[in-house]
């Protein structure tokens, strides 16, 4: 990507963003709450989300930018990554949050990310992904973490 390549994917990301994470954040609400690997979640006994969660979608952001979309979704979607808490809970919300306005449970085998990336629109799927991250990042930080 070129460096005027950038500063229009910035000032799409920018000119709009706002109105689009607002969008977002009631379905992030209901992906902490709903999203399921296994028998992994977000929110734990009383209440709180490890804290890892918290480290896990402030970098993915800046791993799109640096690896691009499809490296970092991969990289997020790694079944043993040796992490404490399982990541793969980040991708299967944000799936969530871009697809399914339906309140049921879903189960990660439906929420794999990278099965919607081709290279037509790619560019586009990021921009979702980063604002769909951003409302899950907003919407974690009001639970206590452990």
């Amino acid at each position: 990507m070129g460096q005027l390549d950038m500063v229009f994917v910035h000032s799409i990301i920018f000119d709009n963003m706002e109105n689009r994470v607002d969008f977002f954040l009631p379905r992030a609400f209901k992906a902490i709450e709903k999203v399921k690997i296994d028998e992994n979640q977000f929110i734990q006994r009383g209440g709180k989300i490890p804290k890892e969660y918290k480290g896990y979608i402030s970098s993915l952001g800046a791993n799109i930018v640096q690896a691009g979309v499809k490296a970092a979704i991969t990289f997020y979607e790694a079944e043993e990554s040796g992490s404490k808490s399982d990541r793969r809970l980040i991708n299967a919300a944000i799936k969530y949050i871009l697809t399914n306005p339906d309140p049921e449970p879903v189960h990660y085998d439906d929420c794999r990310l990278t099965d919607q990336l081709n290279n037509a629109d790619i560019q586009q799927k990021a921009l979702e992904i980063l604002d769909a991250a951003t409302a899950l990042k907003l919407a974690l930080r009001t639970y206590k973490m452990s």
